[in-house]
Parts: C-alpha cells; sequence; structure tokens
C-alpha cells in the first residue's frame, strides 16, 4: 500500500515540477518512517505534559496570586508594601496590578516562575501577544506562496513551508531595530555586505532549527525577507520544510482524502485547533478539496470567531491571499449543516480530509523550551 502511495505521490511532482526536492524527500522521509514515529511518540507525550502545565498555570493565575503593581511614579512596589493597596477594589487592583510572561519588571516583584512559564504561556512575548494581533504583513513573510528566486524550482506550491517558516520566525524572532548589528546590510562595500548577509543566515538557520535569537537591525518579518539577499535563503528555506513535511505519509494520506467526513469529524478537528489557539498558537492545518486529488493546502490558523449559533469559524492566515484576510476573518472555514467543512476561497471550496500538521506538537515543544531558556538567561533565572 505504501509502495502505491509513493508512486502515485511522485507522478503528481512530476505534474508540479518540483521533482528534484519533492522525490528526495519522499524517499528520505520513506526510509525514515520507523525513526520519526518514535520521536513523534515522545515530541507528542512532552506536548502533553505542557498542554497540562499550561492548564495548571491557569488555573493557579485565578486564585490570589502576588501580581506585579506599579506605584505612581510607575515604579514597581516592593512585595513587602503590597499589603498597602490590600483594600483596593479587585476591579481596581486587577488593572494596577499583574505579573506576565516577558515582563520587564525584576524577578523580586515578579518571580521567574511567572516571567518565564513552563508550559506553552511563553509563546506571549511580548505579554499582551495574541495569534490574532500576528495575523498584520508585518509579522508575515514579505512574498506570497508564489514564485520567489530561489535555487528551488517554482516556489508555487511550497504552502506547507511557508507556512511553518512564517509560525517560526513569529514565535521564535525578536526584531531588535534600535540594535546596532555586527555588519551593516545596507553598506556599499561588498566585503562589509556579504559579512552581514552571512551574519543574517546563520539567524536564519537557527530560526529554521527551532532556536529562540534576537534578530538586530530589522523591525519586522516582512522587511527582512524582503531584502534580495536574504529573500532567496528564506525562500530556500520554505521549499526544503516544503518537501520534509508534505512530502510525508501524512502528506500524501491528506492529498487522497477526497471524500467528504462527517460534521462530527469536522468538529473534532475545530475543537483541536481551538485548544492550541487558547495556548497561544497558530496551529498548521492541511486540507484537500473534495474531490480533488492532491489539490491540498497548508495554512495556518489565525484565530476563531464565535458564530451567533454558538459555533465557531476558524480564520486562516493562508498564504495564497493576503495577510489582512486573517485578521479580518474574510478567509474562513466553516462547517455547514449540510454541505460539511466549507472553505471561503473558491478555490478550494467544499473541503474533504483536513488534519492539524503531524510537526504541529513537536515544533509547538520545541519551540517552548528554545523561547524558556531565553527568557530564564534574560532574567538572570536559574536555568531549569
Amino acid at each position: 500500500m505504501r509502495s502505491l502511495l509513493l508512486i502515485m505521490l511522485l507522478f503528481n511532482l512530476i505534474s508540479c515540477n518540483q521533482v528534484g526536492l519533492g522525490v528526495g524527500s519522499a524517499m528520505k522521509n520513506f526510509f525514515t518512517t520507523p525513526i520519526k514515529a518514535v520521536e513523534g511518540i515522545i515530541s507528542g507525550a512532552d506536548y502533553e505534559d505542557k498542554k497540562e502545565e499550561t492548564l495548571k498555570n491557569r488555573k493557579n493565575s485565578s486564585k490570589a496570586v502576588m501580581e506585579y503593581c506599579l506605584d505612581e511614579a510607575g515604579q514597581p512596589v516592593d512585595k513587602n508594601e503590597l499589603s498597602s493597596i490590600d483594600l483596593l477594589q479587585k476591579n481596581i487592583r486587577t488593572l494596577a496590578c499583574r505579573c506576565q510572561p516577558w515582563g520587564n519588571c525584576p524577578t523580586n516583584i515578579c518571580s521567574c516562575g511567572i516571567q518565564c512559564p513552563t508550559g506553552f504561556d511563553i509563546f506571549k512575548h511580548p505579554g499582551d501577544m495574541t495569534p490574532k494581533k500576528l495575523s498584520t504583513p508585518e509579522n508575515g513573510l514579505s512574498f506570497r506562496n508564489g514564485y520567489v528566486p530561489s535555487k528551488h524550482s517554482q516556489t508555487q506550491g511550497y504552502c506547507w513551508g511557508h507556512a511553518r517558516v512564517t509560525s517560526q520566525f513569529n514565535r521564535l524572532g525578536f526584531f531588535k531595530p534600535g540594535v546596532k548589528p555586527p555588519h551593516n546590510i545596507w553598506s556599499r562595500d561588498p566585503d562589509e555586505q556579504e559579512s552581514a548577509v552571512d551574519y543574517y543566515k546563520k539567524i536564519i538557520d537557527q530560526i529554521s532549527d527551532n532556536k529562540a535569537v534576537d534578530i538586530p537591525g530589522f523591525p519586522d518579518l516582512e522587511t527582512m525577507s524582503d531584502h534580495p539577499a536574504l529573500q532567496s535563503y528564506i525562500a530556500d528555506k520554505v521549499a526544503k520544510t516544503w518537501a520534509d513535511h508534505a512530502m510525508s505519509w501524512q502528506g500524501v494520506k491528506t492529498g487522497l482524502g477526497t471524500s467528504k467526513k462527517s460534521n462530527a469529524d469536522y468538529k473534532k478537528i475545530f475543537s483541536e485547533v481551538k485548544e492550541r489557539l487558547d495556548m497561544n498558537m497558530q496551529p498548521t492545518i492541511v486540507f484537500t478539496a473534495r474531490g480533488s486529488n492532491f489539490l491540498t493546502h497548508a495554512v495556518l490558523v489565525s484565530h476563531y470567531e464565535v458564530l451567533n449559533n454558538g459555533d465557531i469559524a476558524l480564520c486562516l492566515r493562508d498564504n495564497n491571499n493576503p495577510e489582512k484576510n486573517a485578521a479580518n476573518c474574510t478567509d474562513r472555514m466553516t462547517i455547514n449543516p449540510t454541505q460539511g467543512l466549507v472553505y471561503s476561497d473558491r478555490m478550494f471550496g467544499e473541503i474533504g480530509d483536513i488534519n492539524i500538521a503531524h510537526n504541529d506538537k513537536s515544533d509547538a515543544s520545541a519551540q517552548a523550551d528554545a523561547l524558556r531558556e531565553k527568557c530564564l538567561k534574560e532574567k538572570d533565572c536559574p536555568l531549569k
């Protein structure tokens, strides 16, 4: 059965001119499937542990926890002085005092455990960040899922890679426009510019490996990925990431899943996506247009909206379309009582199979670890 699927996959690749990159990754994934299965079990268990820790943190935060308070001058109030505001009404106290992930208060006021939480609350940076707020042009790649100068032909069709690289930068990249980088990428000196390009390529490599890093000299992802010397390198990462993940058994299985599923099945996926969004993630979903083999697409889910009937609509950050379509939920998926799963984009319309990307759990777990390590170092907290 697997051999048959692989043959069908290769025919699909031939038709879309991604043969070299795709076939190589398909063969590699074919022979490493048992190893990846074991890795998936381990990362899945770690993901569940972090999920439980996130829920526990939220339960504790709803109790009377020491909060970060400011005096009239905007300076933190010492713990020993907090008793003086105990008489404040609760609603006023909530506005005046709070501890949050990645807070800028000293650790004698807000503990390391609150500023650098275990679980997935570490994805909140800054502390009020939400997945929906990330769905803006400046937090996206400057190019859509179309042609970009790259050593891999036909960037069109690398949607899974585009989604993953975008989410990696959003979660792991800390843009520092006011910090001077060691080399000036805008210099007219060829040697200086080459050194700068090499410097930023190493940062891109780190993010691709799920490491949390500062990015000095650029204000945001859109600006960075628009630089001609870096754009093609990021596009290469998009292509390679597509090959590693779309050319997998989940990618093939989803591509063959053209039949309508039950609304109960669709609601189960929606529930799992909502759970991830509530934990500060933008999960990647993979789906296939109903009745069209391999008309498959991968997108980030920006947020969800509750409809009048109590159901939810998934707002999609579709790399084929402008980023603003996610923020205002123009690109959306809903479950129709009779039609089943429907996407507002007419190219796909009614959907057959849909899954959360197989790399979603492992990426989230690795990224949470990297972010917490970075946070603990910055706050001068014990690494643990």
